[in-house]
């Protein structure tokens, strides 16, 4: 579902309104399904129309988080960095001037941000897709290195929705809820037969309109085709890195050609691909990272999931520092200069290291996607990908979201097929 956006109405003529945005911007907005709503009101509105009247306190929480930085001075940074900034607006940049943005400190990193920022309002105006995550299993049959779901574990609850609690679930999510776009996500568990999931999917699509992203990790080609003809739109799939000994250090027994021939398979297919890497493991350096990002920029991926290291206890690595949340931003902020109509959502992984502030720094770097968790509370402790995952009620940003409106699906449906 994508965001409202809360304004001010300055002027009224009949059903037509001016009204004023958080960044000072000026609509004209179509009143037609509120007509009493008057000068002086906040209103919440989208693509030319007014969507309901709220109050002027609730519209404050909003634009506290789009509400634009600090304005940055450009001259102040280095003459590099000027050049760079001036090269990405016209071509594609190099992995050693990718290395460059990633490791900028201080001013230079402000003004990273803060262009990404606006790139996004230039190039997206105020689409924000908000998502919403059922976790329907942490069984998983690998044994990666940093993954609190690693099958080595044995410390970890483990469970398994039912297909049935999966549907309702997901079916109160949109009816009561009014999500528009569903992530089903679990560990590698092939407990789950492809028709189990063929079912699921059919059955939510056959009661609601709703995107539907499947996480499932690496399946053969066959399952994912028919997923796809059941009504799945979009993949979850990280690579996880494009160093092969990285990734093989990280993931053993697993393939690295593998886990890559996925990734055309669901272009083949048409699926909607959301993919991306971890961004501070252990071994990791910047030019991983630039790699990582030049990959994804030249597959013309339309939607990143980019996030931060974070240790989980009973793994191999859960005495390791966790990522940088500053190196996050500036990877935030690149991928938006590089991938200018890209969804780039604030990930969770995020929010935990800097529950306060870091979804508003994100958004504030170039992001614009939000993730939500929906996994039942009996359940939901249990998805232990690390510790002290990041969750809090999101009650403030469900009420703006274009839930219960008819045309919501339709809007949301037209901006994610201009990415594919």
């Amino acid at each position: 579902m994508c965001l409202t956006i809360p304004g001010r109405v300055i002027e009224k003529k009949n059903n037509l309104a001016i009204v004023q945005n958080y960044n000072n911007e000026k609509k004209e907005i179509n009143l037609a399904l509120l007509p009493e709503i008057e000068i002086g009101d906040w209103i919440l509105h989208t693509v030319g129309n007014v969507v309901r009247k709220i109050e002027k306190d609730e519209a404050k929480q909003i634009i506290e988080l789009l509400e634009s930085q600090e304005i940055t001075d450009i001259s102040k940074s280095s003459t590099d960095f000027q050049n760079i900034i001036k090269k990405v607006q016209t071509e594609t940049l190099n992995k050693q001037e990718i290395i460059y943005l990633l490791n900028c400190r201080d001013e230079e990193s402000k003004i990273l941000r803060s262009e990404a920022n606006v790139i996004r309002q230039e190039n997206l105006k105020d689409f924000f897709c908000i998502h919403g995550i059922i976790e329907f299993s942490n069984h998983c049959n690998n044994n990666c290195l940093y993954c609190g779901l690693r099958r080595d574990n044995t410390e970890l609850k483990r469970f398994r929705m039912t297909p049935d609690e999966i549907i309702k679930t997901a079916l109160e999510s949109i009816k009561e809820k009014g999500y528009k776009l569903l992530v089903l996500q679990s560990g590698e568990d092939t407990f789950y037969s492809k028709e189990d999931l063929v079912k699921i999917i059919k059955k939510i699509k056959e009661k609601e309109q709703v995107f539907i992203f499947i996480s499932i990790g690496e399946r053969d080609y066959q399952t994912y085709k028919e997923l796809k003809e059941a009504g799945a739109n979009g993949v979850l799939f990280r690579f996880e890195s494009t160093n092969r000994d990285h990734y093989n250090y990280l993931h053993p027994n697993q393939s690295y050609d593998k886990r890559f021939e996925h990734l055309k398979w669901f272009q083949e297919l048409g699926y909607f691909i959301a993919t991306g890497s971890i961004i501070g493991l252990p071994g990791q350096i910047s030019d991983d990272i630039a790699d990582d990002i030049l990959f994804f920029t030249k597959n013309k991926f339309p939607m990143a999931s980019f996030g931060p290291f974070v240790p989980s206890q009973n793994t191999p690595l859960e005495k390791s520092e966790a990522g940088n949340t500053d190196l996050m931003l500036n990877v935030i902020a690149t991928l938006r200069l590089l991938n200018k109509y890209a969804k780039i959502p604030v990930v969770t992984a995020h929010e935990t290291l800097d529950p306060t502030n870091g979804r508003k720094k994100a958004l504030q770097s170039g992001a614009n996607s939000l993730m939500f968790n929906l996994t039942p509370d009996k359940y939901r402790d249990s998805y232990r990908l690390y510790d002290d995952k990041y969750f809090k009620e999101e009650k403030i940003w469900e009420k703006y979201g274009l839930f219960n409106e008819p045309d919501s699906y339709e809007m949301l449906e037209k901006k994610l097929k201009e990415n594919l």
